[in-house]
């Protein structure tokens, strides 16, 4: 085989950017999810609610604990032998649940750590002057921790959209899948598989440029 191939370097770059709406659709329905989840479950490992703690530690420590990749294999092919519902569950749907699943124990972690950098003394005032402990982590306590949590999941969005790469290996058509395809195709491993990586590159540059003017916008706030 000859040798790197510019012309088909190049060519693969506008097949790999079809595919890029898709992979953006995974990566933001997962973090929005994720945000819900992982705000639960921070919540109430930070104020040990009763009932709910144990099982959150568990979660947590299971999903942090375990490659993500045997996370969703387990999910979709594991449990679809007793799930009719998974079994017919399309790609898509399965990679946002198992993203979701994972990186909520992840940004859980980032949120709990926030919730305990601010003044316990503020919490206590609150519930001294007659509000709800709901009222007082909604209105005192979380504006506080958000700026704090910020780099952190910021953190975990840019490992989240690269994450999205694994869903090919369950039949979801993104980025990564054209790029297998092709290159299964072609046999041009090397320029498929850079072109690929040049546009995450670039993705996750740009993603790290907003992360870092929003930290200096919350700083500014604060």
């Amino acid at each position: 085989m000859d040798a790197f191939r510019v012309d088909y370097f190049l060519s693969m770059i506008p097949k790999i950017l079809k595919l890029l709406p898709e992979t953006v659709k995974v990566a933001v329905f997962s973090l929005a999810l994720s945000l819900v989840f992982g705000l639960l479950l921070a919540i109430i490992r930070q104020y040990r609610i009763k009932g709910l703690n144990f099982i959150s530690s568990v979660y947590v420590s299971f999903f942090r604990g375990t490659p993500f990749i045997g996370q969703l294999f387990l999910f979709y092919y594991g449990f679809a032998q007793f799930s009719d519902s998974i079994k017919e569950m399309s790609p898509f749907t399965a990679v946002i649940i198992a993203l979701s699943c994972n990186y909520c124990a992840f940004m859980s972690e980032d949120i709990r750590a926030a919730l305990n950098s601010v003044d316990k003394g503020q919490y206590e005032a609150g519930l001294s002057i007659g509000l709800r402990p709901f009222t007082v982590i909604r209105k005192i306590v979380l504006p506080q921790a958000a700026r704090i949590a910020v780099p952190g999941l910021s953190n975990n969005f840019i490992n989240l959209f690269k994450s999205t790469a694994i869903g090919f290996m369950i039949g979801y058509k993104d980025m990564m899948a054209v790029v297998s395809m092709e290159t299964s195709r072609t046999y041009r491993f090397l320029e498929g598989y850079a072109a690929a990586m040049l546009i995450y590159w670039i993705i996750i540059s740009i993603l790290s440029m907003i992360q870092q003017k929003t930290e200096r916008y919350l700083n500014r706030i604060y």
